[in-house]
């Protein structure tokens, strides 16, 4: 009996592994260059090289994060997903709070959704020269498919 449960265990831990990695595959994705290291929802990026990939359909809420440098796949998990007029522009908004780096927005323009994720609050400054955060949009260059909602 017990074979038969651990058989059964082996199969269903199979097919989930046949059904992300088929997500994966079916997915917009896009590579970007990140100039430092960022935090991105509960993953943290190190500077240089990366593919971003969001499953298709759409409505799946997360985000896959993948190094050039071959480390682990890291999922993020927006806290909001907006639906926006489709353009052919692709960006990160990257905000730096606290002297730590988050990106906080994925604008996903072909599929027409931006993604939000948290960041935390900015410290109050003795100083009131100091800006609290500073912003900056990167770049995300892919192989997008109009229409894939």
């Amino acid at each position: 009996m017990k074979s038969k449960s651990n058989a059964a265990m082996r199969m269903t831990l199979f097919a989930l592994a046949i059904g992300v990695t088929a997500t994966v595959a079916n997915a917009q994705q896009g590579t970007f260059d990140l100039p430092v290291s960022a935090h991105w929802g509960t993953a943290v990026l190190a500077a240089g090289k990366h593919t971003v990939r969001v499953p298709i359909p759409i409505g799946q809420t997360y985000v896959y994060l993948e190094s050039s440098n071959g480390s682990k796949t890291q999922i993020a998990v927006p806290t909001t997903i907006e639906r926006t007029a489709s353009e052919n522009r692709c960006y990160l908004h990257l905000t730096k709070v606290n002297g730590e780096y988050y990106v906080d927005e994925y604008r996903l323009g072909v599929a027409g959704n931006n993604f939000f994720f948290p960041k935390p609050k900015p410290a109050r400054d003795v100083d009131r020269n100091v800006k609290a955060e500073e912003a900056t949009l990167i770049n995300v260059d892919g192989n997008w498919r109009a229409g894939s909602r």
